[in-house]
C-alpha cells in the first residue's frame, strides 16, 4: 500500500490536478474526431461508390 500512496504522491507533483481533469478530456475529444473522421469518410466512399455505379442502375444491371 506504501508503494501506490508514493506512486501517487509522484504523479500529483508532475501532473497536477489540472492536467487530471485536462488529459482525460483532451483523450475524449480526441475519441470524437476520429469517430467524426471514420463516419465522413465512410459517407464519401458511399457517394464515390453510388456515383460510379449510377448509370448501371437504369439499364438493369442492379
Amino acid at each position: 500500500m506504501k508503494i501506490k500512496g508514493e506512486i501517487k504522491n509522484k504523479l500529483d507533483k508532475k501532473v497536477g490536478p489540472v492536467g487530471k481533469t485536462v488529459i482525460p478530456i483532451i483523450g475524449a475529444v480526441i475519441v470524437v474526431a476520429a469517430a467524426v473522421a471514420y463516419i465522413c469518410l465512410k459517407l464519401a466512399d458511399d457517394m464515390r461508390y453510388r456515383d460510379k455505379w449510377k448509370d448501371y442502375d437504369e439499364c438493369g444491371w442492379h
